[in-house]
């Protein structure tokens, strides 16, 4: 009867240790939205970075980046926001949009840095969004300062 009772209180923590881990993955899968940027026809499914936390993790340690996806990053004002390629082990294009929506720079091939300090990129104009894809992308797509952009499907509020 010891017996059953010790095997019964095992299976009950395991149970609580399996929801945590449960809870703990799912509610960061909330923190970073799945939404679409588009361009013309060609959309990126993008994690959103929204909160300084994100934003500073970013791409970071990540050691590939899918054709049709991305990052994005959402500020709350306009800011000459400047990117760094620390602990990055891609290259990427780096898009910086305005607050209409619209490219106002852009950072072809941008490779990851392997010296100290690293170089910090940021735009010639302000900016509120800023946008990381596989590198190359925007000169193959032809995105250029003065495109537009939308979103798609969006369920964040940005």
């Amino acid at each position: 009867m010891f017996k059953s009772f010790v095997i019964l209180i095992l299976l009950f923590c395991l149970f609580l240790v399996a929801v945590t881990i449960f809870v703990f993955f799912l509610n960061n899968r909330k923190d970073m939205r799945i939404n679409e940027v588009c361009f013309g026809d060609k959309c990126f499914e993008v994690e959103v970075a929204e909160t300084a936390e994100q934003r500073t993790k970013g791409l970071m340690g990540r050691s590939d980046l899918p054709e049709n996806k991305g990052m994005l990053f959402v500020f709350q004002e306009q800011g000459g926001h400047g990117f760094w390629m620390k602990n990055m082990m891609i290259p990427i294009d780096i898009v910086w949009m305005d607050k209409d929506l619209k490219i106002t720079h852009i950072e072809h091939n941008v490779m990851p840095c392997d010296s100290d300090p690293c170089p910090v990129y940021k735009p010639n104009l302000l900016s509120q969004y800023v946008l990381e894809i596989k590198a190359g992308l925007a000169q193959e797509l032809d995105i250029k300062i003065g495109d537009s952009f939308y979103f798609k499907n969006n369920n964040a509020e940005l």
